[in-house]
């Protein structure tokens, strides 16, 4: 299970006790959290890189999720962002994307792509698009499924 510090670290921002309570309860039943919890990435909820209003972000060289919980406008954008961060930790598991970026670019929306374009280092667009889709079309329990298979040795 997730820390409690973390979770009040996470909550730290949010003004309304209410709101506040129900962020945590949230956080510490997400069951996509807890595996890459249990996984070994560390995972923050309150740093510095939140302040330029990103949603998450995901530092492959020290194995580091970040999920900026007062940026998000609520559950599903939140439970959104945690897929797409928790997509780049399977992308490092698997030495780089799954899926080819010719496959990807026939199944992306216009919105993934003036998503992607808003990086503006080119190299990382095959990742963002592959994690900006599978947030949006894989479930907690297959992108679970994807964690594990990737992740952890049989």
């Amino acid at each position: 299970m997730l820390s409690k510090a973390l979770i009040a670290l996470a909550t730290l921002a949010i003004a309304s006790p209410v709101q506040a309570n129900a962020i945590s309860e949230y956080l510490l039943s997400n069951p996509v959290l807890k595996e890459v919890h249990n996984s070994g990435t560390i995972i923050s909820f309150k740093d510095t890189s939140c302040d330029k209003n990103i949603l998450g972000s995901y530092d492959m060289k020290e194995d580091d999720m970040v999920i900026c919980v007062k940026n998000h406008s609520g559950f599903a954008q939140l439970a959104d962002t945690i897929r797409h961060e928790t997509i780049h930790v399977i992308q490092m598991c698997m030495g780089g994307p799954v899926m080819p970026l010719s496959r990807l670019a026939k199944l992306a929306k216009p919105q993934d792509w003036a998503f992607v374009d808003g990086y503006d280092n080119h190299s990382h667009h095959h990742h963002e698009l592959e994690a900006t889709m599978g947030a949006r079309e894989l479930s907690n329990a297959q992108v679970i499924q994807n964690l594990k298979e990737a992740c952890y040795d049989d």
